[in-house]
This record gives C-alpha cells, sequence and structure tokens, in this order.
C-alpha cells in the first residue's frame, strides 16, 4: 500500500504542473453552477419560472438537434417564442446558456459523496453520463459536434474545459481514494489516464467500425484498474 507521503508528493508535483488541486472546489465558479441557477436569480414569479424553463427546453433542443454552435440568444429566443432580452435577462453571456444547456441534459460530474469505491465501481459512476451519451443515436453527435466546433469558437472551448476541468478533480479523488486504499499504484497520471478511457469511448464511437456498447466501455475500466493495480 502506498503511504501517505508518496500520495502528497504525487498530488504536489501534479499541482505544480498547472492541474487542479485534489478538491472538488472547482476555480470557476461558473462552472459549479446548474442550469436553475445560471444567470439571473431565481424569481418566485411562477409565469417567470415557466419562461425559464420553455428557454432551457429550446436551448436543449437545440444543442441535441444542431449541435453547440447553435446555442444563440437569438436562435434560443426563437426557439422558445420569447424575445432576445428575456434570454439576456436570465443569461447574459452565450456561456451562460450554453452551460444551461448542457447542465439540462444531465449531470456530467457525480459529487464527491458517491465516490465511495471500489475504483472499479467510481470508474463505472464517473463514465456513466458519457457512456449513455454515446450509446444514444441523437446524443453522440452532439458530442462530436462538440468536439469539432471547439476547434474554432472559444465559447465552446471554455465551457467545454470548464466541465473537463470538473470531471478531472472527480477523477483525482477517485484515484486518490483508491491510492489509499491500497487498489491503485501512487504513479497514477490523471491526466493521461482520463485521455485513454475517453480517448477510446470516442475512437470506439466514432472511428471504430467494431463500434461502440457498454461491454467495450466495461472493457476499458476493466483495463484501467488491472493496468494500475499495484504489483
Amino acid at each position: 500500500m502506498c503511504n501517505r507521503n508518496e500520495i502528497s508528493r504525487k498530488v504536489s508535483h501534479d499541482t505544480r504542473r498547472g492541474e487542479p488541486a485534489l478538491t472538488m472546489t472547482n476555480t470557476s465558479t461558473s462552472a459549479n453552477t446548474s442550469s436553475d441557477t445560471i444567470g439571473a436569480p431565481r424569481s418566485d414569479d411562477p409565469r417567470v419560472e415557466r419562461t425559464r424553463a420553455a428557454v432551457i427546453e429550446a436551448a436543449s433542443d437545440l444543442l441535441v438537434a444542431d449541435g453547440p454552435g447553435a446555442i444563440t440568444h437569438a436562435n434560443v429566443a426563437q426557439a422558445a417564442n420569447v424575445s432576445r432580452t428575456t434570454v439576456y435577462n436570465h443569461w447574459p453571456t452565450r456561456e451562460d446558456l450554453l452551460r444551461a444547456a448542457i447542465d439540462s441534459l444531465g449531470r456530467v460530474t457525480p459529487d464527491e459523496r458517491e465516490l465511495i469505491g471500489p475504483i472499479r465501481a467510481d470508474l463505472g459512476t464517473l463514465c456513466e453520463h458519457l457512456v449513455v451519451d454515446l450509446l444514444d443515436d441523437q446524443r453522440a453527435p452532439m458530442i462530436a459536434n462538440m468536439m469539432e466546433r471547439a476547434l474554432h469558437d472559444p465559447t465552446i472551448v471554455t465551457v467545454r474545459d470548464e466541465f473537463l476541468e470538473r470531471f478531472e478533480v472527480a477523477f483525482r479523488v477517485a484515484v486518490d481514494r483508491a491510492i489509499e486504499r491500497g487498489e491503485l499504484r501512487c504513479d497514477v497520471d490523471v491526466r493521461r489516464s482520463i485521455a485513454s478511457i475517453v480517448g477510446s469511448f470516442l475512437f470506439a464511437r466514432f472511428m471504430s467500425s467494431d463500434g461502440f456498447d457498454r461491454s467495450y466501455a466495461d472493457a476499458v475500466l476493466d483495463d484501467f484498474v488491472l493496468v494500475n493495480a499495484p504489483h
């Protein structure tokens, strides 16, 4: 089993490289905010809340149907049959609007309290949302679209990076706890591990003729545990 000094050195090294420290607190306030609280404060007026709900529904429908590039105040206002001013009042920036649309599709990153081990179960919890989306013939193209649009759309890059940071922090929590329990080696590289797991999923879904299914996802996660188990 690794001792705590070894773990501390590993975490400190990662932090010096610019990776987030071992905590579930995101450095970006907006990235930790749900679609219900992004933008203007909630109102006690049921009409206002119905309008918010209609706009979020319209934004999420546009996101799934046409990708993140379609999430603009003008497009969402037209789809929700409200004025642009109404949308701006609740979500002042396009980033706010895109975050709200993504959050409305489901919680991307689990709460730290759900990561209670063993590590294989935690990996399943961490990756469940991505696996479900990749298996969905409507949402999978949205993911591909987002990856392509992120090459030249700064707003999408910003929101994507916020969600990836949240995932990385949660992944790091799960790995550190697994190291403490003696399930993983001390030298697990979190970012490379995420790249390996998520990259394998994306390759199978979008580039391989063999396709992507739950058995493939399970095999990738099983391999991670096997390869990184203490010798």
